[in-house]
């Protein structure tokens, strides 16, 4: 993809370390931002998608990734400004779709 000015991240859960009896250690675990890459990030205005119960929704940003990525519709993205380190959208993927010839993806969220 040739304009891609914003960096993709995925929350990822670390689990709490549990001692020789079972019980969590306090102070471990947590979350963190991996770094998934880069894409381009534009606010949603006119993509509806309608779930099979008939619910409608309107996700907030459409993200096109310039590569293939593993993520999942229920996976927490956000997209992050370089520049200055903002966020540019957060949220929840409602769908995700890669294309098997070009190598990009898009994601709702």
């Amino acid at each position: 993809m040739i304009f891609a000015p914003h960096i993709l991240q995925a929350k990822h859960i670390v689990p709490a370390e549990n001692d020789e009896f079972g019980r969590p250690i306090p102070g471990t675990g947590g979350e963190e931002w991996k770094y998934v890459c880069a894409c381009r990030c534009d606010d949603n205005t006119t993509k509806e998608f309608q779930s099979e119960n008939g619910t409608v929704y309107r996700p907030a940003y459409h993200v096109v990734c310039g590569s293939k990525t593993n993520l999942e519709a229920g996976d927490y993205v956000r997209c992050i400004n370089p520049i200055d380190n903002t966020v540019r959208g957060e949220g929840k993927i409602y769908t995700s779709k890669s294309t098997n010839y070009f190598s990009y993806s898009e994601l709702w969220i």
